[in-house]
Order: structure tokens, then sequence, then C-alpha cells
């Protein structure tokens, strides 16, 4: 009785400490996704970052011919602010297409090199996967 006793009780810390570890949809770079990074910097203004783990983003990026001076910073944003509600109403749903939550703070001043990655990527997940995130556009 006392083995079962404490086998029982390792078996729950075990899948306690397993259930913290393990988050649904973690973004590793070999699963693809992206995510976005705020850090402080030296001068103490807040820098955005995105973080693209799919590989052939870069490459389908370059290999394109768009031309950024088509977009205004603003246009961009409204797009993406659409766009990252949409994928979030998507992950939290539990398509498994969209494999991580994208924090994106439609307030937020982010610089247009920034925003409009982050479009493009949209873009290019619309082109690989075959689906429209936004129907009309």
């Amino acid at each position: 009785m006392k083995n079962v006793l404490t086998i029982s009780v390792i078996a729950v810390i075990l899948a306690l400490i397993f259930s913290c570890g393990v988050q649904r949809g973690a973004t590793t770079p070999g699963n693809g996704g992206l995510a976005i990074k705020d850090t402080l910097s030296a001068q103490d203004s807040l820098e955005y970052e995105l973080i693209v783990f799919d590989s052939a983003f870069e490459y389908w990026l370059t290999t394109r011919s768009f031309n950024k001076s088509q977009y205004s910073n603003q246009y961009l944003k409204n797009a993406n602010r659409l766009y990252a509600d949409e994928w979030n109403r998507r992950y939290a749903r539990g398509d498994r297409r969209f494999d991580s939550y994208l924090s994106y703070d439609p307030f937020a001043d982010y610089d247009f090199e920034f925003s409009y990655r982050l479009f493009m990527y949209f873009k290019y997940f619309e082109e690989v996967n075959r689906l429209k995130l936004l129907p009309g556009r």
C-alpha cells in the first residue's frame, strides 16, 4: 500500500511538471510560425522584432518583386490588425495550421519595415497554405 501511494505521488508530481512545461502551439524553429518580440533598447525606446521561424519565407520574399512604396504604414497597420485578429481567432478554434498566438498590439508604434514584413508574412502564409485569411482581400 505504501509503494502504491509513493508511486501515485511521484506520478502526480511528474504530471504537474510536464504539464507546466509544455505549451500548446509553442513556436519553435522546427515547426514554422512567427512571433513578435519587444525589447527595450539602450536609449529607452521600445523596439519590436518580427521573428519568422519558417526559413522558406526569406527566399519567398526575395524572389518576389514587391514594391514597398505602394503601401503606406497606416495601410499596413490596418491590414495587419485584421490579419492578426483572424489569425488568433483561428488559433483559438484549434486550427492546426496556426501554431502560435500572435500578440499584435494595434496601438503599438511599429515601424514601416516591421509592418511590411508582417504583412508579407501573412501573404506568404496565404499562398503556401492556399487559403485566404481575409476573404475579399
